[in-house]
């Protein structure tokens, strides 16, 4: 058949990571691929490769004469961009990934601070194959709802979205090169990346999104406790969440309005005083005083990244277009919040 393929004339990526050469310009691409012996029916090593190009394509092209197979990514998992490469366009770089029939769309996404590359090479000794070590990261991030689930494919469908901005998770290595940390989101301005939040902002942003996968787990000091301060915070998750946004239009632009209650479940609280009314009541209003005054604080800096992860402008663009086409290219001039917290017994 002349459109069959081998597996035995080709070489799997399962994952990649793309750097900007700061002497040459020029792109350069690190891949991981598996070695498979016939003794084992487990793949269990990583080969590291590098190369560089003028562009994607090329850089593959230069990483298959290292290899003498030609490169597939159809069973890549990860998919690593270095900050620089980031704050300059992210789509130019991959393009060919949504562009190749064999390319898997469901590769997860990810932003590194400083290089990608060796990201590829940290040491993984409980789990020895990088590309399952990384996807483990970021799979456990959606799962406790610190990250949103970015892939090849729904990043696409914002990237060139007006009414949206997407949000890419940030990763970094840690211990001397024998791990790697999530380290919270990127935020984008069309295709660039224009701005950061850490774990617990990023985590606040999905709960105004109204996103409701994952467990949405925070620890906030809500006494000053003179016994000890390990007294002094409340572990919480969210049980449930009511969200409502409200658009406005105002002589000055637009105004979105986001309430949302929070019902918590207190998960570890050392003074075991919430069977007191008075103490929850205490609670409630002292976790929404905090999370109104974080989720503030976020609102400027997305404002100030010109990043619409929450779709303002999709909205805008649908209910008020004459607004839209008069005032604004991207979307909103105004944001107010109030968090809400309702925190029960645990």
């Amino acid at each position: 058949m002349l459109d069959e393929q081998l597996l035995k004339d080709v070489t799997l990526i399962k994952s990649q990571a793309f750097d900007i050469d700061e002497e040459s310009g020029k792109l350069i691409t690190t891949v991981a691929i598996v070695t498979e012996f016939p003794n084992e029916k487990v793949p269990t090593q990583n080969v590291i490769l590098s190369a560089e190009g003028h562009n994607t394509r090329d850089s593959r092209t230069e990483l298959d004469k290292k290899i003498g197979n030609e490169l597939f990514a159809s069973k890549n998992q990860v998919t690593l961009l270095s900050e620089e490469l980031a704050k300059e366009d992210i789509y130019s770089v991959l393009d060919v990934n949504y562009r190749s029939p064999l390319s898997s769309l469901t590769a997860n996404l990810a932003i590194i601070e400083g290089r990608a590359g060796p990201m590829l090479q940290i040491k993984t000794e409980n789990v020895p194959l990088i590309n399952d070590y990384l996807k483990g990261l970021l799979t456990t991030g959606v799962d406790t709802g610190i990250i949103p689930l970015v892939n090849l494919q729904n990043t696409l469908t914002i990237l060139y979205d007006e009414g949206q901005d997407a949000i890419i998770p940030t990763m970094k290595i840690v211990d001397s090169n024998n791990g790697a940390a999530l380290t919270g989101v990127g935020l984008f301005d069309g295709l660039k990346l224009s701005g950061k939040l850490d774990t617990d902002e990023s985590t606040l942003l999905l709960i105004l999104d109204g996103n409701k996968k994952g467990e949405h787990r925070f620890t906030r000091k809500v006494n000053d406790s003179i016994k000890n301060e390990l007294y002094d915070d409340i572990t919480v998750e969210v049980r449930k969440m009511d969200r409502v946004l409200t658009i406005l239009t105002e002589p000055d632009g637009v105004k979105a309005d986001i309430d949302v209650t929070l019902y918590l479940n207190a998960t570890e609280s050392p003074d075991d005083d919430l069977y007191k009314r008075e103490v929850v009541k205490k609670l409630n209003t002292e976790l929404s005083k905090q999370l109104t005054s974080e989720a503030n604080t976020i609102f400027k800096k997305i404002q100030e990244a010109n990043c619409d992860y929450l779709g303002i402008g999709r909205k805008v663009y649908a209910y008020y277009n004459d607004e839209w086409k008069k005032k604004m290219e991207r979307c909103v001039s105004n944001y107010r919040s109030e968090c809400y917290s309702n925190c029960g017994n645990y």
